[in-house]
Formats: structure tokens, sequence, C-alpha cells
């Protein structure tokens, strides 16, 4: 009779377990990185109300069976799940060390899981620890990968998950090395992107002067009619050929005030993945933030804010200051046509009280003068 009892609670377990597995899966959505608590557990209905003890012999037996993992939380013990896929694996493994050590790995995620710290952990001696490590690496359940913080750190992670961004890098990195060129590509499009959205062409054009035809008197009307004659033919040779159209070179101009359809973080990752430099890596707008933002502190873009939109237009060069090799006659300087005298570099020079034959400071020396006088 006793046994029989014992049977059907043993079965009303099992039915118990599957049912508050399956609860968990439909109300959290499958968000395995939620820690479920003893209230969360309970306001599933799946346990009879105030029943705690058989709450916990449910969880223990999801425990036993790897389909929850115990959290220690500040507020108490709390579970996540475990997809039956990633449960399942703990059947592969032969011995308590490597369950051991391939929950740790397991609990680690995407950080991974330094090798010294498994040690100390565990207080394993390192024999026993290269042992089940290799037999999981064998078993192709984890996987060996180094840090861009410290490439000597041997860090161990699951075989089917990639290490995080921090690990890593981020996509800006390549093999644990940061991918300079790619990227300088990155913000030269970018660049060229926001100029385009945020500015115009313009040709300066404006009504040209008339020029006297050759042969027609020059003076007021009253001194034509004084004379009333025609000069004679060599007097017209000595005015010389009428002067030359004026040339207008294209400049690009800031669009005007109350302009609100800047560039935004989101435009430019679509913009970014619609170009397929992404290397297939998916580059998301915190990823763009991050380049934008050197931008701005190197000067070649500023912020704009319309509202709670935060858009971005590329700053204005100044001709004093010809940085990042753009040429002085380049469409970038956003600064009308002026003279000799008001674009110097001694004008605006940050140090012009220590200039002096001689000194620290020199005209002679100026690496601003001979890019002025190029």
């Amino acid at each position: 009779m006793a046994s029989s009892q014992a049977v059907r609670a043993g079965e009303e377990l099992h039915i118990l377990k599957d049912q508050l597995y399956e609860a968990c899966q439909q109300a959290f959505a499958g968000d395995y990185e939620r820690a479920l608590s003893q209230d969360d557990l309970m306001g599933l209905d799946v346990i009879p109300p105030k029943d705690i003890k058989k709450l916990m012999d449910v969880v223990s037996l999801l425990t036993r069976e790897r389909l929850f993992a115990p959290v220690n939380l500040h507020s108490g013990l709390a579970w996540r799940m475990r997809p039956e896929t990633e449960a399942v694996k703990y059947k592969l493994l032969t011995s308590q060390e490597q369950v051991l050590v391939y929950e740790i790995i397991d609990a680690a995620g995407a950080e991974g899981a330094w090798q010294q710290d498994i040690k100390r952990r565990l207080n394993m001696q390192d024999t026993a620890l290269r042992k089940a490590l290799k037999e999981l690496e064998t078993k192709r359940l984890v996987n060996q990968f180094t840090t861009v913080e410290n490439a000597s750190k041997k860090m161990w992670i699951k075989a089917h998950i990639k290490p995080s961004a921090r690990a890593t890098g981020g996509p800006f990195y390549t093999d644990s090395y940061l991918d300079e060129p790619y990227i300088e590509e990155l913000q030269r499009i970018i660049v060229a992107f926001v100029k385009e959205r945020g500015s115009y062409l313009s040709t300066g054009r404006a009504a040209s002067p008339i020029v006297p035809k050759k042969g027609v008197i020059k003076g007021s009307a009253s001194e034509a009619a004084v004379n009333s004659r025609k000069r004679p033919a060599d007097a017209m040779a000595d005015d010389g050929p009428a002067p030359p159209p004026k040339v207008h070179r294209t400049v690009r101009l800031p669009l005007p005030a109350g302009y609100k359809d800047y560039t935004t973080v989101e435009d430019l990752a679509e913009a970014i993945a619609s170009t397929g430099i992404a290397k297939g890596q998916v580059l998301k707008p915190e990823h763009i933030q991050e380049l934008v933002d050197v931008l701005v502190w190197e000067g070649r873009l500023e912020q704009v804010r319309v509202g709670d939109r935060v858009g971005y237009r590329a700053a204005r060069l100044a001709k004093s200051n010809p940085a990042r090799g753009v040429k002085l006659d380049a469409e970038d300087y956003w600064e009308p046509r002026t003279n000799g005298l008001t674009t110097v570099p001694c004008g605006r020079c940050p140090v012009f009280e220590l200039c002096e034959e001689g000194g620290p400071v020199w005209a002679g020396g100026c690496e601003y003068f001979d890019q002025w006088l190029a």
C-alpha cells in the first residue's frame, strides 16, 4: 500500500515537473536569463496554493535533470531555466570533475570562465582540471579563447556560443587586434553620409558686372555728347582685352536654421548595412554610436538636437587649421573667400606671443605657414 502511494506521488511529481517547465516557457517567453523566484513559480498556478514542500520537490527534480539552474541573489535563492537541448549535454559527462567544471563554464555564459578561477572555486589540482577540460573539449562541449584585455589568460566557453563583445572587443577587433583600417573606412562612410544629408553644394553665382564692349566710348553720357565722335582705332587698341569672366567655385554650405532631418545613429546603421562593408557582422546602433562619438571628439561631426531627436552634421572646417589631409581648395572648407591678410596663420595663432626669431616658435619653421603658402 505504501509503495503504491510512493509510486503515485512520484508520477505526480513528474507530471507537475513537465507542467511547471512548460508554464515557465510560455509565461516568460523562453527568457533563459531571467531569475525565477519562489513567488514567480507559485504564481503560475501549477503547484497547489501554499504547498511549498511540493514546489521544492518539483524544483529539485528539475534541478537534477538540469532543466533548472540555481542562482543565489540578494533576495534569496532563485532559478534559471535551461533549454532542453542544453540539459541533454550533461548526460554526456562521465565523471564528477567534468560535471563540476562544465557547470561553472555553463554559468559563465558569453563572458567565459578563466581557468585559474575554475581551479580556485573547485579547489582542484592542475592535472585533474586539465584532464577534465581536455575531455570536455574532445566532446565538443567547450572551447578555449582569449580576451582583448589579456591574451595570456586561458578562457573557456561553451562550444555553441560566441564570446561577448566585452571579451572580444566587439566588431572592431579581428583576431584580438584592433582593426584600424576597418574603423577608418567606417568613419569615412559616416562622415560622407552625414555631410551629404546635412549640407548642400552652392556655386555662389551672382550677377556679373557688365563689361564695356571694345570700341564703346568710356566716360559719362555728357562727355560722349561733348566729344560726339568715336575714338580712333589706335586709342581703342590701348584698352587691352576684356577681363575674363569671374570663376565661381563650388562650396558646401550648411542647411538653414530650422532644418530637422539631420542624420541619426539609426540612419547610419541602416546606411552602413546597405554597403555590405560590415564583413558579415551586424553593426548595431550602439556600435555606430562609438564611432560617432570619436568623430565628434575629433571635431569632424557635431551634434544637433531637435526636441527628442538627436542628429549629426559635419563640422565646419577652418582654413587656419588645415588638418586631416584636406586640401585648402576642397569643398569641405565652409568659409567664404577671403584675402591673404585674413587667412594668414598669424592672425589666429594661439602662440603668437612666443613667436620670435630663434625662439621656440618662429615664422621660418612654422608648419602652418608652409601649408598656407603651398
